[in-house]
């Protein structure tokens, strides 16, 4: 089974590039979302609930996306954020570059398409977590309740 991909052009001033997103891995992924939500909890944001809600939780880390985690330390959100854009390739001909701080500084001018790609890295990562039947939507049922 392939993971989930997108496709985006943007355009970086004079120059307009071809992107391809793929989603993380399932253990990649739970644990960048784990970790965001333990940061976010810590550092006392008003918006992350306290507690096992993990359902409210995960709902607004997909809803206002990586801006939260512009309320942290930058050194503790910039693994998040780097990660996040690791789940970018620069599409050239046939090949794809993955995209890391490294290698998009030899190309990326505008620092708005390092948002874009962190931001559609983020809506493909995390979009699941806003569906109303969605695989967090019986986490806080007890297990003797049956299914819905």
């Amino acid at each position: 089974m392939a993971r989930r991909t997108i496709e985006i052009k943007i355009e970086d001033r004079e120059n307009t590039f071809d992107f391809v997103i793929e989603e993380m891995s399932a253990t990649k992924l739970e644990s960048w979302i784990v970790r965001a939500l333990l940061l976010l909890a810590a550092s006392g944001h008003d918006g992350v609930p306290a507690g096992a809600d993990i359902q409210k939780a995960g709902k607004l880390l997909a809803e206002k996306g990586l801006s939260l985690l512009g309320t942290l330390d930058y050194a503790q959100a910039q693994p998040l954020l780097d990660e996040m854009l690791g789940c970018c390739y620069r599409k050239i001909g046939g090949l794809k570059e993955r995209c890391t701080p490294e290698v998009v500084d030899g190309y990326v001018e505008d620092v708005t398409t390092l948002v874009k790609l962190r931001m559609e890295a983020a809506k493909l990562n995390l979009g699941f977590l806003l569906a109303e039947d969605g695989p967090l939507s019986d986490f806080r049922r007890s297990p003797n309740t049956g299914p819905k």
